[in-house]
């Protein structure tokens, strides 16, 4: 894959990641840069077939991955990752619309993210309980272990930020020897294929992680429902968290469905600098991140000087091509209108 400063040098075409198999379909979802609206890659629709099979393998392989083993996988794709930092930064840019200065922090924040699930795989989670707590405790020991999950893990993932949300999913999922099928958003799928890819070639087992893509409306419930699913864990709206849970029903359920984070400007705060982090904190990625600023809280002895300049501030947002070096927040998702010349 070759990237230009603005495009790929041509459409990518991807394929589905089936326990590591590349498996293409005619049935495709076309990427598209935000920026410009033109298409930079294709992704597979996965099929019925497509969801079960990956199920099946991942079910009925069993990790036997060591502490080190994991550990060593980890580090590994940490220091790919790292290698690649530019690469990769330029397609979560072509496929999200993030700006540069901000997916290049993306790329090295999931170096670090894999360095601390490898450290973890090192921690003995074991526990020592003593049973001669009362007077009919006996005198012995109860020990416990934590072992991988029997089943399988779901993980959906949404569009904000492509390598973060996954790498968040998936790095645990490895350093606890858990097996995990992945469905990255359909709008920004290309770097969890870039990842799923980068931790093969680290040493992980490729039936302990594949990656489908497809029309939610077609397999998501067949990942909620399917009986080698155990846990389910997905970041996204909260409507959809609602359809999780109550589809999935007896299944764990992690579900991370964002805050209503306020901004709060105490009497004593600096006004320019409280104004500047409002401004920032509802723009940045237009918005789109879990931690944006959705209210604003305002002491009213400094409300009268406050009001007017987050409008001020946000009067003067430009918005500019996201791969550009200089650009600091990366347009608003210009998918349907043109860019400025």
């Amino acid at each position: 894959m070759s990237l230009s400063l603005h495009k790929p040098a041509e459409i990518i075409r991807e394929s589905l990641r089936i326990a590591g198999d590349k498996v293409s379909r005619d049935q495709v979802i076309e990427v598209t840069y935000p920026y410009t609206g033109e298409v930079i890659a294709t992704v597979p629709k996965a099929r019925l077939q497509d969801v079960r099979r990956a199920y099946q393998i991942a079910r009925d392989y069993k990790p036997t991955l060591t502490r080190h083993e994991r550990y060593k996988i980890l580090m590994r794709a940490g220091e790919i990752i790292a290698s690649r930092l530019d690469e990769i930064s330029r397609l979560i840019t072509l496929e999200s619309g993030l700006c540069r200065k901000d997916t290049l922090y993306e790329v090295g924040r999931a170096s670090d993210v894999l360095l601390f699930a490898a450290n973890q795989a090192l921690v003995d989670d074991g526990a020592v309980f003593s049973c001669d707590l009362t007077h009919h405790g006996k005198s012995r020991k109860v020990y416990t272990t934590k072992e991988p999950l029997q089943g399988v893990i779901t993980a959906i993932t949404p569009f904000n930020h492509p390598l973060n949300q996954v790498i968040h999913k998936v790095a645990p999922a490895i350093a606890t020897n858990n097996r995990v099928v992945l469905k990255p958003s359909e709008k920004t799928p290309l770097t969890a294929y870039v990842l799923a890819d980068i931790l093969y070639e680290a040493g992980l087992p490729p039936a302990m992680l594949s990656v489908l893509t497809g029309d939610p409306r077609e397999i998501a419930d067949e990942m909620l429902t399917h009986p080698n699913v155990d846990l389910v864990t997905f970041t996204g709206g909260v409507a959809i968290g609602k359809y999780i849970a109550a589809k999935a029903v007896y299944k764990r359920q992690i579900l991370e469905l964002g805050g209503n984070d306020p901004i709060i400007v105490m009497e004593d705060a600096d006004v320019e600098e409280a104004a500047t982090l409002a401004a920032s904190g509802s723009y940045k990625n237009s918005g789109q991140r879990c931690t944006a600023v959705k209210r604003m809280l305002v002491h009213e002895r400094v409300a009268d000087p406050f009001v007017e300049r987050p409008v001020q501030k946000t009067k003067a947002i430009q918005y500019r091509n996201p791969m550009g070096p200089k650009t600091q927040m990366g347009p608003v998702n210009h998918r349907n209108n043109p860019p400025p010349p």
